[in-house]
């Protein structure tokens, strides 16, 4: 049996702790990496100093060509289309004809409104002369019923001397009584005769307006174009059947044609300001059209915000629903600055460089625009900036409350 070599293991055990030893001097011997502080970054920036001034805003936006005078003419009755003189898009002038309606049915209307007014005046008069006659014959009935009454007298007279028999006496008193009806009913048709006067002339108003009527619709049989203007479109063909208040052409006259401009609610109250103020607001199109501001909506769009301003100008405007550039210069506003567009940030956001180069967010109030000869600027007002203050005027998508930057000599 062989023996263990415990020689030869002691050995190699020796040989492996200070193997093991000697890693671990090492280990602990080795050098040790200094930690440094990384230095916080420093963003070069260009800033602009501050004068607050009195500056007039300018609005610029863009604007609708309307027309308000633009007609929807209708039919006024039920009748046939004759002829149609136009086409969409024609220009006409005044009294041009631009369709023709058929006139029989509007004849027949007008017809009718007149025999019923020539009626109702030859009655008025037959009334007038009856009551004449009326008036002639009760002045005769009075004098036969005296004439009546007096021979009464005499009858009775003769009765009491028993020279007339009592026939004679009934007949007579019959006789008066007989002439007192009469007189009663000439009396109660005199009575009447101011009611139906006042009946027949009431009837006469009433036809007068139905001719007048029944004439404006044969009138309209022939449809002129009010004024000088364009047909904007047209709703019928010749041998159409159309119904009363039925459409038929749309006209817009030349003269009339305003633009609308769509202004934020705060421009909105200062042109409104300017007009109560009578105060004159310049303002002029991309196409050199001057406009003289004439009113302001009262209420705000929903969906927008804005408010619509108007204008009209002298100089001839292009055709409706055109949209133009449009350049409003609002009243003189006082501590306002001048800054570049790349200064603003989110619409109502500039900042401050603090003398500890460090920046400040300050909330503005935006006035409008000012053109530049290279640029346009923007006019901005806060209670809290002040003349010779340092605004960022570089684009800095990290700018931030605090940022640290360095200021570009």
């Amino acid at each position: 049996m062989r023996r263990f070599p415990i020689k030869s293991f002691a050995i190699g055990l020796a040989i492996f702790g200070g193997g093991v030893m000697g890693f671990i001097s090492l280990t602990k011997s080795k050098p040790v990496a200094a930690v440094r502080e990384a230095p916080a970054t420093i963003w070069r920036v260009s800033v602009a100093r501050i004068n607050l001034e009195t500056v007039a805003p300018v609005f610029n936006g863009f604007g609708t060509i309307e027309n308000p005078d633009t007609q929807t003419m209708k039919a006024r009755i039920a009748t046939d289309v004759s002829k149609l003189l136009v086409r969409e898009g024609d220009r006409v002038r005044t009294n041009d004809i631009l369709i023709v309606l058929g006139s029989v049915d509007a004849e027949i209307q007008l017809s009718q409104a007149k025999a019923n007014l020539a009626d109702a005046k030859a009655n008025l008069i037959a009334l007038d002369a009856t009551e004449t006659k009326d008036l002639e014959a009760l002045t005769l009935d009075q004098q036969a019923l005296s004439i009546l009454d007096g021979k009464l007298a005499r009858i009775r007279d003769l009765k009491r001397r028993n020279l007339a028999s009592e026939q004679d006496l009934d007949t007579a008193k019959q006789a008066v009584v007989s002439q007192k009806l009469q007189i009663n009913r000439r009396e109660l048709a005199l009575a009447t005769v101011e009611s139906k006067r006042t009946q027949l002339r009431t009837a006469i108003k009433r036809f007068e307006a139905e001719v007048r009527a029944a004439n404006r619709n044969f009138e309209s049989t022939v449809l002129k174009a009010p004024a000088d203007g364009q047909v904007i479109e047209v709703n019928v063909v010749a041998g159409d059947r159309v119904q009363s208040t039925q459409n038929l052409v749309v006209f817009a006259p030349n003269s009339g044609r305003e633009v609308r401009v769509q202004v934020p609610a705060p421009v909105g109250q200062t042109l409104t300001k300017a007009i109560m103020n009578s105060m004159p607001v310049s303002a002029s199109t991309d196409r050199g059209h001057l406009l003289t501001l004439t009113r302001v909506s009262g209420s705000v769009r929903d969906n927008t915000g804005s408010i619509d301003a108007f204008f009209t100008s002298t100089d001839p405007l292009p055709p409706t629903g055109t949209v133009i550039s449009v350049s409003i210069q609002l009243i003189a506003e006082s501590n306002v600055v001048v800054l570049p567009t790349d200064a603003l940030y989110g619409g109502n956001l500039i900042y401050r460089v603090k003398e500890t180069n460090v920046l400040e967010a300050i909330t503005v109030e935006r006035l409008g625009q000012r053109p530049g000869p290279e640029n346009t600027k923007v006019l901005v007002r806060a209670p809290n900036l002040a003349t010779g203050d340092q605004i960022l005027v570089s684009r800095l998508p990290a700018a931030v409350t605090g940022l640290r930057v360095e200021v570009i000599k």
